[in-house]
Protein backbone atom coordinates (compact mmCIF):
# COMPACT_ATOMS: atom_id res chain seq x y z
CA UNK A 1 0.00 0.00 0.00
CA UNK A 2 1.51 3.06 -1.09
CA UNK A 3 1.08 6.23 1.35
CA UNK A 4 1.47 9.83 -0.28
CA UNK A 5 2.85 12.02 1.94
CA UNK A 6 2.85 15.98 1.32
CA UNK A 7 2.43 19.69 3.13
CA UNK A 8 -0.78 20.84 3.40
CA UNK A 9 -2.74 23.49 6.08
CA UNK A 10 -6.25 24.30 5.74
CA UNK A 11 -8.60 25.85 8.01
CA UNK A 12 -12.23 24.69 9.93
CA UNK A 13 -13.56 25.24 12.35
CA UNK A 14 -14.07 22.89 15.48
CA UNK A 15 -11.09 22.04 18.12
CA UNK A 16 -11.16 19.04 19.50
CA UNK A 17 -8.22 17.23 22.19
CA UNK A 18 -8.87 14.00 24.38
CA UNK A 19 -6.46 12.82 27.04
CA UNK A 20 -4.67 9.67 26.96
CA UNK A 21 -3.75 6.53 28.64
CA UNK A 22 -3.64 6.80 32.55
CA UNK A 23 -1.72 3.82 33.05
CA UNK A 24 1.40 5.18 30.69
CA UNK A 25 4.93 4.68 32.74
CA UNK A 26 6.87 7.75 33.43
CA UNK A 27 10.64 8.14 33.33
CA UNK A 28 12.75 10.50 35.71
CA UNK A 29 14.82 12.89 34.05
CA UNK A 30 14.79 13.99 30.18
CA UNK A 31 18.17 13.37 28.10
CA UNK A 32 17.70 14.69 24.19
CA UNK A 33 14.88 14.67 21.76
CA UNK A 34 15.54 15.45 17.74
CA UNK A 35 13.92 17.62 15.26
CA UNK A 36 11.15 16.95 13.53
CA UNK A 37 12.04 15.60 9.70
CA UNK A 38 9.28 15.16 6.77
CA UNK A 39 8.96 11.13 6.69
CA UNK A 40 9.59 9.29 3.58
CA UNK A 41 6.98 7.87 1.34
CA UNK A 42 7.03 4.41 3.35
CA UNK A 43 8.42 3.27 6.98
CA UNK A 44 7.14 0.15 8.92
CA UNK A 45 5.30 0.69 11.78
CA UNK A 46 5.80 -3.04 12.39
CA UNK A 47 9.34 -2.97 13.07
CA UNK A 48 10.24 -3.99 16.29
CA UNK A 49 11.33 -1.26 18.74
CA UNK A 50 14.89 -0.70 19.40
CA UNK A 51 16.27 1.65 22.00
CA UNK A 52 18.66 3.31 19.95
CA UNK A 53 16.30 4.43 17.17
CA UNK A 54 16.25 8.15 16.61
CA UNK A 55 13.24 9.69 17.92
CA UNK A 56 12.03 11.55 14.07
CA UNK A 57 12.50 7.75 12.68
CA UNK A 58 10.22 6.49 15.25
CA UNK A 59 7.56 9.43 14.70
CA UNK A 60 7.56 8.74 10.70
CA UNK A 61 6.72 5.21 11.66
CA UNK A 62 3.62 6.14 13.94
CA UNK A 63 2.86 8.06 10.91
CA UNK A 64 2.69 5.22 8.01
CA UNK A 65 0.53 3.23 10.81
CA UNK A 66 -1.99 6.29 11.26
CA UNK A 67 -2.17 6.48 7.39
CA UNK A 68 -2.84 2.64 6.82
CA UNK A 69 -5.74 3.11 9.52
CA UNK A 70 -7.08 5.75 7.66
CA UNK A 71 -6.85 4.20 4.58
CA UNK A 72 -8.17 0.94 5.89
CA UNK A 73 -11.60 2.86 7.09
CA UNK A 74 -11.71 4.50 3.74
CA UNK A 75 -10.17 7.87 4.83
CA UNK A 76 -7.27 9.53 2.72
CA UNK A 77 -3.85 9.41 4.05
CA UNK A 78 -2.72 12.54 6.18
CA UNK A 79 -0.21 14.57 4.76
CA UNK A 80 2.63 16.03 6.67
CA UNK A 81 2.65 19.14 8.62
CA UNK A 82 6.26 20.37 9.61
CA UNK A 83 4.52 22.89 11.46
CA UNK A 84 2.16 20.68 13.48
CA UNK A 85 5.53 18.33 13.98
CA UNK A 86 7.56 21.56 15.41
CA UNK A 87 4.18 22.29 17.81
CA UNK A 88 4.42 18.21 18.88
CA UNK A 89 7.96 18.28 19.33
CA UNK A 90 7.60 21.14 21.93
CA UNK A 91 4.81 19.64 23.45
CA UNK A 92 6.31 16.39 23.90
CA UNK A 93 9.61 17.97 25.41
CA UNK A 94 7.70 19.66 27.90
CA UNK A 95 6.09 16.42 29.02
CA UNK A 96 9.30 14.41 29.32
CA UNK A 97 9.96 13.62 32.83
CA UNK A 98 6.36 14.55 33.86
CA UNK A 99 4.36 12.26 36.18
CA UNK A 100 1.34 11.70 33.78
CA UNK A 101 0.83 12.90 30.02
CA UNK A 102 -1.71 15.51 29.92
CA UNK A 103 -3.28 17.63 27.39
CA UNK A 104 -2.66 21.38 26.78
CA UNK A 105 -5.03 23.64 25.16
CA UNK A 106 -4.90 23.74 21.36
CA UNK A 107 -4.67 27.57 20.95
CA UNK A 108 -1.19 28.01 20.77
CA UNK A 109 -0.69 25.02 17.92
CA UNK A 110 -3.88 26.58 16.66
CA UNK A 111 -2.29 30.46 16.39
CA UNK A 112 1.32 29.00 14.99
CA UNK A 113 -0.12 26.73 12.19
CA UNK A 114 -2.78 29.27 11.21
CA UNK A 115 -5.70 26.81 11.67
CA UNK A 116 -8.68 26.70 13.48
CA UNK A 117 -9.29 22.93 14.01
CA UNK A 118 -6.09 21.20 15.98
CA UNK A 119 -6.12 17.87 18.15
CA UNK A 120 -3.75 15.62 19.65
CA UNK A 121 -2.44 12.16 20.32
CA UNK A 122 -0.02 11.49 23.19
CA UNK A 123 1.95 8.28 24.14
CA UNK A 124 5.06 6.99 25.92
CA UNK A 125 6.70 4.09 26.06
CA UNK A 126 9.37 1.71 24.61
CA UNK A 127 7.09 -0.46 21.99
CA UNK A 128 6.90 -0.73 18.11
CA UNK A 129 5.16 1.89 16.60
CA UNK A 130 2.20 0.00 14.97
CA UNK A 131 1.24 -1.15 19.03
CA UNK A 132 1.08 2.76 19.90
CA UNK A 133 -0.94 2.95 16.88
CA UNK A 134 -3.12 0.19 17.56
CA UNK A 135 -3.70 1.52 21.41
CA UNK A 136 -4.74 4.94 20.08
CA UNK A 137 -7.52 2.82 18.09
CA UNK A 138 -9.09 1.02 21.21
CA UNK A 139 -9.34 4.51 22.93
CA UNK A 140 -12.68 6.50 22.10
CA UNK A 141 -10.88 10.22 22.35
CA UNK A 142 -7.77 9.03 20.38
CA UNK A 143 -9.66 7.00 17.97
CA UNK A 144 -11.98 10.17 17.02
CA UNK A 145 -8.83 12.18 16.79
CA UNK A 146 -6.81 9.67 14.01
CA UNK A 147 -10.16 8.95 12.16
CA UNK A 148 -11.25 12.36 12.01
CA UNK A 149 -12.12 13.36 8.54
CA UNK A 150 -11.85 16.91 9.02
CA UNK A 151 -8.71 16.22 10.01
CA UNK A 152 -6.38 16.65 6.78
CA UNK A 153 -2.59 16.85 7.97
CA UNK A 154 -0.33 15.69 11.21
CA UNK A 155 3.01 16.06 12.69
CA UNK A 156 4.39 13.55 14.84
CA UNK A 157 7.80 14.44 16.59
CA UNK A 158 8.82 12.44 19.88
CA UNK A 159 11.68 13.40 22.64
CA UNK A 160 13.62 10.63 24.49
CA UNK A 161 12.87 9.97 28.88
CA UNK A 162 15.60 9.32 31.04
CA UNK A 163 15.05 5.24 31.02
CA UNK A 164 15.22 4.86 26.71
CA UNK A 165 11.45 5.23 26.00
CA UNK A 166 9.68 7.75 23.89
CA UNK A 167 7.27 10.58 24.82
CA UNK A 168 5.49 11.33 20.94
CA UNK A 169 2.87 14.09 20.36
CA UNK A 170 1.11 13.39 17.29
CA UNK A 171 -0.62 16.78 15.87
CA UNK A 172 -3.75 16.98 13.66
CA UNK A 173 -4.22 20.00 11.59
CA UNK A 174 -7.68 20.51 10.01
Amino acid sequence: MLVFVGLLLAVVTVVSWFATRPDDDVAEEPTTSTAPVVPPVSADPRAPWAADEEPGSYAQRLLAGTNVARVDEGLPALVWSECAAEQGLARATALVGADELTHAPMDDVMAACAVSVAAENLSRGAAPAQDVVDAWLTSPGHRANLLDPDLVSVGIACAREADGSLTCSQVFLG
